[in-house]
C-alpha cells in the first residue's frame, strides 16, 4: 500500500464498495495538520451519477441559488483507514468499511 497518494488524481475517481458495487465518487476531503504536513482525515464521497452531479453544480452557482433552485451537495464522510488503496487508480472500501 503506498505511503503517500496526489489527491488532485484522486478527484473524481469511482469508489467501490468491498463487493465492487461504484457507491459514488470522490469530491473532497477534511485534512488536518501533522508537524509540517497535513494528513487526509476523512474523503467527502458524492453521487456518481452524471445528472445528479451536475444538478449539484448548478446549484452552487449564485443565479440559481437566486432563484431558489441551489441545494447543498451530497457528500458523505468516509474515515481513510476504511479505503483500500493497494490499487489507487481504484479505489475501494475494505471488508473491515463494511462491517462498521
Amino acid at each position: 500500500m503506498p505511503t503517500r497518494l496526489r489527491f488532485d488524481l484522486l478527484i473524481g475517481r469511482e469508489v467501490r464498495n468491498p463487493h465492487g458495487r461504484v457507491i459514488g465518487r470522490i469530491e473532497d476531503a477534511r485534512i488536518e495538520p501533522d508537524g509540517d504536513e497535513y494528513v487526509i482525515t476523512h474523503f467527502l464521497i458524492g453521487p456518481a451519477e452524471r445528472l445528479t452531479r451536475l444538478r449539484a453544480f448548478l446549484g452552487e452557482l449564485p443565479t440559481f441559488r437566486g432563484i431558489g433552485l441551489g441545494k447543498e451537495r451530497d457528500l458523505r464522510p468516509f474515515p481513510w483507514q476504511w479505503f483500500d488503496w493497494n490499487d489507487p487508480e481504484r479505489p475501494s472500501l475494505s471488508a473491515e468499511a463494511a462491517s462498521a
